[in-house]
C-alpha cells in the first residue's frame, strides 16, 4: 500500500497554510502576553527569531513583519530600539534586514536621535539592495519623521502621500500612515481634514486617531468634547494603548481642566508623567510637559522648562498638533525670568514658520517673538493672523498677550481683554476667563489718556479704536454685522454698537459711505 503524504513527510497546501496560520496565531498570541506583562524585549526577540526561521513562506513573513512594527509602536523607544537592534543580530534574509532597519531609522526619527541620519543612510542602502515593499513603507515612514522633526510639514506631507495604505500588503501600517498624515494635518492648519481623517478610518476603531482627534479638539477650542472623549478613552483601560497615545491623553485631561481653572485636578492628572526623566522615553510626555509648564508649583521644582527646551531642540514633533504650546514655553520661560530659554524656543517657532511657511506658524512666530520682547506690533501681527486660522484658544491667548503687554495702547489692551474674555467663555474655559476679565477690571482702573490742550484731536479713521477698526475693514470688504460678529467672537449688539460709533467718528450715514472711506485710507 502506498504511503500517504502525511507518511511521507509533506502536507497538502490546504493543511501547510493552515498549519502556518495557527503557529502564526500562537505566535501573536505569546507575543501580546509578553507586551502586557510588561515584556516587550522578549516579545520582539520572539516575533524576531521566528522571521529570521521563515525563509520560504513571504506571507508568512509579512505578517510577522507587521505584527513587529506594531509592538515597536507600542513600546517606549528605549525598548522598541534595543529589541530591534537585538533583531539585527540575528540571521535575518536581505529583505527582513532592511524592513528592521528601517524601523530603527523610523523610532529615532520619531524621537530626534542624533544618530538619525545614519540610520536611515544605511536603511535605504539595505533597501536598495533588497527592494523590499515592506522597508520602502518604513524608510518613507522614517523619512517623514525626520521632516516632521526638524518642523519641515510640506516636506513630510510630501513623503506620506505618496504612500498607500489602503492596499493588502500595507494594512498593518495604515493606522501609523494615517496617524501621521493626520499630525501634518493638525501642524498645517487644516483641521477639518483632519476631522474627517479621524472619523472615518476604514480599520477598526483607532485609539491612536481617538488622540490625535483629542488634540484637534484642544487645538480649535472643542474643550469640553475634548475631556470627554479622552477620559473616556483613558479609563476604558484598553490594553492596545500605547504609552505614547497614554500620554497625548493626560496632556489633553491636564490642558482642559487647566483652562477651566481645575488646577488641582490637572495637577493630579500631570504629577505621575513628571516622574519620566530618561531620555528618549520622556519624549513621549513632552505634550504633557508643555501643559505643566503653565503651572509653576509643578514644573519649577521639576526643573521642566529646561528639559522640555532641551528635548524640542531634539525633535520639534510635540509642537506641531497643538499651536499654542509654543508661545506658551516663551510665556513660561518670560515669566521665568529665563530669557535663554525663551529665546531658544521662539528661535524653533521660526525655524517651523520657515520651514512650513503658513499663517498659523507665521502668527505663533510673531506671537512668541512679540512676548519675548514686549513687541505690541508682534502681538498684533499675530492676533490678526490667527483670526485667518480655526486655532480659536491660540487666538485668545494670543488677545491676552496683547492686553498685557506693557506698550500696547490703553484702548487697545482694554478691547483685547474684553475680546479674549468673550472667546475665552466661547471655548469653555472658564479659568482663562477669569484671567482676563481681571486684566479688564486692572484696565478699567487705569485712568484713561486724555489729550493736552496741545495735542491735536484724532479725526477720522485714526479716532478708530482697534476693536472698531477690525468692524470697519468687516463690513468695508462685504461682510454683514451678523457674519463679523461671528468671526470676531463677539455679539451682534456688539457689532452694532461699534458701527454707530464708526458712522460718528468717521461723520457718515450709511454702508457705502463706509466703503468709499475705508478705500480712501488704503490707497
Amino acid at each position: 500500500m502506498s504511503e500517504s503524504p502525511v507518511n511521507a513527510g509533506t502536507l497538502p497546501a490546504d493543511n501547510i497554510a493552515t498549519d502556518a496560520e495557527q503557529r502564526r496565531h500562537r505566535l501573536f498570541a505569546t507575543a501580546d502576553q509578553l507586551r502586557l506583562a510588561g515584556r516587550g524585549m522578549e516579545a520582539l526577540h520572539v516575533l524576531a527569531a521566528e522571521i529570521a526561521r521563515s525563509r520560504g513562506d513571504e506571507r508568512h513573513r509579512a505578517h510577522l513583519l507587521g505584527r513587529l512594527a506594531q509592538i515597536v509602536a507600542l513600546e517606549q523607544p528605549t525598548v522598541a530600539l534595543a529589541g530591534l537592534r537585538e533583531a539585527l543580530n540575528l540571521r535575518l534574509d536581505a529583505r527582513s534586514r532592511s524592513t528592521v532597519l528601517a524601523l530603527v531609522a523610523t523610532v529615532a526619527a520619531r524621537t530626534g536621535h542624533p544618530d538619525t541620519d545614519a540610520l536611515l543612510r544605511d536603511a535605504g542602502t539595505a533597501h536598495a539592495t533588497s527592494g523590499d515593499q515592506a522597508s520602502a513603507r518604513h524608510l518613507a515612514l522614517g523619512r517623514a519623521a525626520r521632516s516632521l522633526s526638524h518642523g519641515d510639514l510640506p516636506g513630510a506631507h510630501a513623503v506620506l502621500a505618496a504612500l498607500e495604505p489602503d492596499t493588502w500588503a500595507a494594512r498593518g501600517d495604515a493606522p501609523t500612515i494615517r496617524a501621521e498624515r493626520i499630525l501634518v494635518q493638525l501642524g498645517l492648519g487644516r483641521h477639518q481634514d483632519a476631522r474627517a481623517a479621524t472619523h472615518r478610518p476604514p480599520d477598526a476603531s483607532l485609539t491612536g486617531l481617538t488622540a490625535l482627534d483629542c488634540l484637534r479638539m484642544v487645538a480649535v477650542g472643542e474643550l469640553p468634547e475634548a475631556a470627554a472623549l479622552a477620559v473616556t478613552t483613558l479609563s476604558s483601560g484598553s490594553a492596545g494603548l500605547s504609552r505614547e497615545v497614554r500620554a497625548l491623553l493626560v496632556a489633553v485631561i491636564g490642558e482642559v481642566r487647566y483652562r477651566r481653572g481645575e488646577h488641582d485636578d490637572a495637577r493630579a492628572v500631570l504629577r505621575s508623567c513628571l516622574a519620566e526623566d530618561r531620555w528618549p522615553d520622556r519624549t513621549l510626555w513632552t505634550p504633557a510637559f508643555c501643559v505643566a509648564v503653565r503651572d509653576p508649583a509643578l514644573s519649577a521644582p521639576a526643573g521642566l522648562l529646561t528639559t522640555v527646551v532641551a528635548d524640542l531642540h531634539r525633535s520639534v514633533r510635540s509642537l506641531l498638533p497643538v499651536p499654542h504650546f509654543g508661545p506658551r514655553l516663551v510665556r513660561a520661560a518670560m515669566a521665568a525670568g529665563d530669557t535663554h530659554a525663551a529665546r531658544r524656543v521662539t528661535e524653533l517657532v521660526e525655524v517651523v514658520s520657515t520651514r512650513t511657511p503658513v499663517p498659523l506658524w507665521h502668527a505663533l512666530a510673531d506671537q512668541s517673538r512679540g512676548l519675548r520682547d514686549g513687541d505690541p506690533d508682534a502681538l498684533r501681527s499675530a492676533v490678526d493672523k490667527l483670526r485667518t486660522t480655526a486655532a480659536r484658544p491660540a487666538l485668545a491667548d494670543a488677545l491676552l498677550d496683547l492686553a498685557t503687554c506693557p506698550r500696547a495702547r490703553a484702548g487697545e489692551a482694554r478691547d483685547a481683554a474684553h475680546e479674549a474674555a468673550a472667546l475665552y467663555a466661547r471655548i469653555g474655559a472658564p479659568g482663562d476667563q477669569a484671567i482676563a476679565d481681571r486684566r479688564c477690571a486692572d484696565l478699567a482702573a487705569t485712568p484713561r489718556h486724555r489729550p493736552s490742550v496741545d495735542e491735536p484731536p484724532r479725526r477720522g479713521v485714526d479716532a478708530l479704536t482697534p476693536a472698531e477698526e477690525r468692524v470697519a475693514e468687516m463690513l468695508a470688504a462685504g461682510a454683514t454685522k451678523k457674519e463679523a460678529a461671528r468671526s470676531l467672537f463677539v455679539s451682534f449688539h456688539t457689532v452694532d454698537t461699534q458701527l454707530r460709533s464708526i458712522y460718528h467718528k468717521l461723520g457718515i450715514n450709511n454702508r457705502m459711505q463706509l466703503v468709499r472711506a475705508w478705500e480712501r485710507t488704503r490707497r
